[in-house]
């Protein structure tokens, strides 16, 4: 699916850049610098690199090639993933650090507009964990602020603004760079090529990126921007008129027969976006001293994965090193020295520090006057299929306002309203109102004994919340409502359910979490505290005090080795008071915090949700281990105790669960795995079967 995606995005990555003077294609005033260039006191060489997609690696193992013959390379024309190769080219950095950037670099978060967690509140980073695709509205008129693309590409400049410290304000590409660069886009208002050679260099990436319909298109001056690709996805013509002598160009071929049946959409769209898509690109061959064609038979535009992108840069070496004696050759013309390597290396990828403008704390992204759409999907074996669909609409002022509003779909479906002020940024008053339809199974002793179907309501308070760095807390008062439709059991259910039972809380909640990543952590921690005090006129529950529960959990990732990871973690609910209502005693099961009640416990190896003692308490241990790429296996094991007492919770012979999983990381579309888990409690194998992202 991930592959599918990335080759629709990529198969025509081809425009470059946002420039303050930009020059039309062949009938416009490209700067005409024919002449040799007397102050290099050689030939000037330029190398002209296609776009791709994925394809793009082969530039990678050109260049090593190209670094060892000692070749001096004085300019850079690129479309798409050409343009980014030649931006990264013509600041400094060579092969070797391009090649770590395409090994290192998640392509496929790249490509999406999730913002940088470090500088979201922990609420903001839940609904980056949550939805799959968001979509920006302006609610009182002014400009669409994405229009014409379903993705923004944010992520494309924010990324490259780090690899290309130094030179991310407005620049001349032919002048301001240590090698002279250039890339194409072209101009939907008048629908012709765009020289690239002035302007923010990131922003010019950025636009690279911009296949029409998928990505939002860049609006410069009176232009509107997209893939250049389009017009001149092989620009040897251009790097002539600005001034080459020498001209090296690579590109891929696909190495079609005619024999070959276009019957996908990939197909389709690779033979239309192909390396020799046109006349004009075949006719660009004529400009070249030397072409060199890599054959990229097997792979699509959209394979990012590592092994394909380190075998397309090791066809890209073969294809080059073919050619090493004509590349010799044309050093010779340049009038190079033999003895001298003209090889640029002024940067190291490895050894980047953050830059001034890398965010540092909490940043507010939000929009006056903006509403965000957001959906979310989610597939499992219990929930079957689930979808999640949010709108946020937030307006500033004296007092920042935002309105929520959520509506789940599936077996536990939810609709949700909120309404927050913010007297003082990043801290928030409010009130929600929450609406569950749930059916479940209960279960007793390990085996089947209830068949659930309730409405439970929620109404919160929100007295006082506090975002900081990594932390937040909530300081509220709550009502909470189940009505049970019907009950069925059988002879194992000693449960006996009221037809409807309520309550008021106080209450007030604690977090922590620096942990890089939701589902796959590396490094960090997270903590989580929540006390409540639940009566039923404010005062008291029954005519008596009040009951209270504390609930808590603590996991931390330990780096073993850099693919291995060890995480343990502890987690407990403690009830006290009398006349505890069933419906708020503790639950434990599944995989997920909260799944079918709100006060559920995750238990290792135990598939299903049943009631436990008042006093319950677990430790539990990850060890995960990427076995290469995206590919993740993870082993779990925990034990529980619990009782009525707590002097007496460990008492009991103590609970233990086990399970093993295998989760791709697919990060478009969320984990997809399966775990097959087994716990004393019901003496039984499970096996659980998950895509997406969680809610």
């Amino acid at each position: 699916m991930k592959n599918i995606v990335l080759s629709i995005i990529m198969c025509v990555l081809t425009l470059p850049a946002v420039a303050q003077t930009i020059v039309p294609d062949s009938t416009s005033t490209v700067p005409n610098t024919t002449e040799t260039d007397n102050s290099l006191g050689r030939k000037k060489v330029a190398l002209v690199l296609s776009g791709g997609g994925a394809f793009g690696a082969i530039h990678v193992g050109a260049l090593k090639v190209i670094e060892e013959a000692g070749l001096p390379v004085d300019m850079v024309v690129g479309t798409s993933m050409g343009s980014i190769v030649g931006a990264l080219y013509s600041v400094g950095y060579d092969s070797n650090d391009i090649a770590t950037m395409f090994r290192t670099m998640d392509w496929a978060e790249l490509f999406l507009d999730r913002e940088n967690q470090h500088g979201l509140t922990l609420s903001e980073r839940d609904a980056q964990n949550t939805y799959i695709y968001q979509r920006d509205f302006y609610v009182r008129g002014g400009i669409d602020p994405q229009p014409g693309g379903v993705i923004r590409g944010t992520n494309v400049e924010t990324t490259f603004e780090h690899y290309l410290q130094g030179y991310t304000d407005s620049i001349n590409f032919l002048k301001d760079l240590p090698r002279q660069f250039a890339c194409i886009a072209t101009d939907l208002v008048n629908d012709e090529e765009v020289v690239l050679t002035n302007g923010y260099l990131t922003k010019s990436i950025r636009s690279s990126m911009s296949v029409p319909g998928v990505f939002t298109p860049m609006h410069i001056n009176n232009m509107v921007l997209v893939d250049g690709g389009a017009k001149n996805n092989f620009a040897a013509d251009v790097a002539r008129k600005l001034g080459a002598d020498i001209v090296i160009g690579v590109k891929f071929d696909l190495g079609l027969g005619t024999d070959k049946q276009y019957r996908t959409l990939l197909d389709v769209m690779e033979r239309s976006m192909g390396s020799d898509v046109s006349r004009r690109a075949r006719e660009n061959e004529k400009y070249c001293d030397l072409v060199i064609k890599v054959p990229v038979r097997g792979y699509t535009s959209g394979s990012f994965t590592g092994g394909a992108l380190n075998s397309l840069m090791e066809r890209g070496e073969t294809a080059t090193r073919e050619k090493l004696d004509s590349i010799v050759l044309l050093k010779q013309q340049a009038g190079a020295l033999p003895d001298v390597n003209y090889t640029l290396h002024l940067r190291d990828m490895e050894h980047l520090t953050p830059s001034n403008n890398e965010q540092g704390g909490l940043v507010d992204t939000r929009e006056s006057n903006t509403m965000v759409a957001s959906v979310g999907l989610h597939f499992d074996s219990e929930d079957i299929a689930a979808a999640l669909l949010n709108a946020r609409y937030f307006e500033s002022g004296s007092v920042n306002k935002e309105l929520n509003l959520t509506l789940r779909l599936g077996l536990r479906s939810m609709l949700r309203l909120s309404f927050d002020i913010e007297p003082w940024k990043f801290r928030k008053m409010g009130v929600s109102y929450e609406f569950w339809y749930k059916y479940f199974d209960l279960y007793t002793h390990g085996h089947r004994s209830n068949n659930l179907s309730l409405i439970y309501q929620h109404a919160n308070l929100k007295l006082l919340s506090f975002d900081a760095l990594n932390f937040d807390c909530e300081l509220g008062v709550g009502w909470e409502h189940y009505h049970h439709f019907k009950g069925l059991w059988n002879d194992e259910s000693t449960i006996m359910f009221d037809p409807n039972e309520h309550y008021l809380n106080y209450h007030v909640r604690l977090r922590y979490n620096n942990e890089d990543n939701r589902y796959f952590t590396r490094r960090g921690a997270r903590i989580e505290a929540k006390y409540a005090y639940y009566t039923d006129n404010f005062a008291h529950w029954k005519g008596h005090s009040g009951f209270s529960a504390l609930t808590a959990m603590a996991q931390v990732t330990l780096p073993i080795t850099q693919s291995t990871h060890l995480r343990p973690g502890i987690q407990g609910r403690l009830l006290f008071g009398d006349d505890l209502p069933i419906m708020a005693q503790n639950v434990a099961g599944g995989r997920s915090y909260g799944k079918f009640f709100p006060q559920q416990l995750p238990l290792v190896g135990l598939g299903h949700v049943e009631f436990f003692g008042s006093k319950f308490v677990s430790a539990s241990l990850r060890l995960q281990q990427r076995l290469t790429g995206k590919h993740y296996l993870m082993l779990d094991g925990c034990v529980a105790e619990h009782n009525e007492k707590l002097g007496n919770i460990f008492d009991r012979k103590p609970l233990w669960g086990a399970s093993i999983s295998y989760f791709y990381n697919s990060n478009i579309a969320g984990p997809l795995g399966a775990s097959l888990g087994w716990n004393s409690h019901s003496h039984r194998l499970n096996l659980f079967l998950t895509v997406g992202l969680d809610f």
